[in-house]
């Protein structure tokens, strides 16, 4: 069993997510936590290797369903060389994304259905899952539009077309409404700080 918590921060591109993460992170700290920030996908050199593949714009090929195994396959690795060890420290972890995402992107917008990203991840991982799962939510214009203005670049994800930012928009509210006790929805265009003082409330609570 593990000790620690788990926390997983999500939403759409341009949500702000990796904002919020740093400052959760900093703010538990303060409180005299111990703190782990990991991203998706990433954080182990194996997954970060295949977060290369996954956002670079030259494969633009490539289909859903390997998009789903990639993100799996990189997950998988993140859970066992960070993420459990560290909960078993009792640490609180912190991820930008995790399952919620590929649920969403591949599952919902990319046509492969939800529940079978969900029967495949239970398959491989069994009943893990974080704790909590915070979702910051904007419409796909606005969060296009803050990506747009923030980065000379983007990558091969962010560079789908607008409907399908839409329809990721949508299937994280479907994912939300589905399961209450697990999932957080947070107005992703207030103010930093109104933003963050709502996602310590909400964390304050659980912990």
């Amino acid at each position: 069993m593990r000790k620690g918590r788990f926390i997983v921060i999500d939403g759409p591109d341009g949500c702000g997510k990796s904002t919020q993460v740093n400052l959760l992170s900093k703010y538990l700290r303060q409180q005299g936590h111990k703190v782990l920030l990991v991203r998706e996908p990433g954080s182990t050199s194996i997954s970060e290797a295949i977060r290369k593949i996954l956002l670079s714009p030259r494969y633009k090929k490539m289909t859903s369903l390997t998009e789903l195994f990639l993100y799996l396959a990189s997950r998988v690795q993140l859970v066992y060389e960070v993420i459990r060890p560290s909960l078993q420290e009792n640490k609180i972890v912190i991820s930008d994304r995790f399952l919620s995402s590929t649920i969403v992107y591949q599952g919902y917008a990319g046509n492969i259905g939800m529940g079978v990203v969900k029967r495949i991840w239970q398959m491989t991982m069994g009943s893990f899952c974080p704790d909590m799962t915070i979702l910051l939510d904007v419409p796909a214009e606005k969060g296009m539009e803050r990506i747009k203005n923030s980065r000379s670049s983007n990558d091969r994800m962010e560079q789908r077309e607008l409907a399908f930012h839409k329809r990721v928009r949508d299937g994280f509210m479907k994912l939300a409404c589905s399961d209450k006790r697990k999932y957080y929805i947070i107005d992703g265009t207030k103010s930093l700080l109104a933003i963050h003082t709502q996602i310590r409330k909400i964390v304050n609570n659980v912990l």
